[in-house]
């Protein structure tokens, strides 16, 4: 099955409703088409949630669960049911943070960073380069 790739401006109309004509196409066109949200796609909509619309870590979550359950929309589903996790309970962390973690211990390598709030959550996978 060819899933078609959706860019984080569709996601947004669609999880936003808040440009009518544009949100309207994108239910329309997600609703009946198998579509495929990439990570980095998720990452720069919880970016643009959180710096430009100014929302909190639970709404951005809650946001994003919309566009998570519906049928036609495939992602890397392990990796971001941990990362949104993460990104609502520990506060100091980005969420490229909570994703590198995340992927680290999905993948079982070690992350390095010199960020001391990443390397304590985000322990032992997180440490500093020796």
């Amino acid at each position: 099955m060819k899933l078609t790739s959706l860019d984080s401006n569709v996601v947004l109309r669609l999880i936003l409703d808040d440009v009518p004509d544009q949100s309207t196409k994108a239910t329309a066109f997600v609703g009946e088409s198998p579509c495929y949200v990439t990570d980095v796609v998720v990452s720069e909509c919880v970016f643009v949630l959180e710096k430009v619309y100014k929302l909190d870590r639970d709404r951005i979550g809650d946001l994003m669960t919309i566009l998570f359950k519906l049928n036609t929309v495939t992602f890397n589903e392990n990796i971001m049911a941990k990362t949104f996790e993460l990104y609502r309970a520990w506060r100091p962390l980005s969420f490229v943070d909570c994703y590198s973690i995340v992927e680290a211990v999905f993948d079982g390598n070690d992350l390095v960073t010199f960020d001391r709030a990443l390397m304590k959550k985000g322990a032992p996978n997180a440490k500093e380069p020796k």
